[in-house]
């Protein structure tokens, strides 16, 4: 196996791992797509807040994996 083969390899495996997290984590979104209205309160809940910025950062993270793993596939066929 050449070095080109394990660029396409660990690119497919990145990709994968991307997917998944984009699966579970979703893209944040900017508008709630379930249509529900809210009440506007001047409590904060912390708890909340870092567990949206924890589905976030992974669904960040999952994107960036498949762009990544697209570069490798991509450099693979390059070289």
């Amino acid at each position: 196996m050449n070095s080109c083969n394990i660029l396409a390899i660990i690119g497919l495996i990145l990709d994968m791992i991307g997917v998944g997290l984009i699966f579970i984590f979703g893209i944040p979104s900017k508008i709630d797509t379930e249509g529900h209205t809210y009440i506007i309160t001047e409590n904060v809940d912390e708890n909340e807040k870092k567990e949206a910025n924890k589905y976030k950062r992974f669904s960040w993270m999952g994107l960036f994996l498949v762009f990544l793993g697209f570069l490798l596939q991509c450099l693979n066929y390059i070289i």
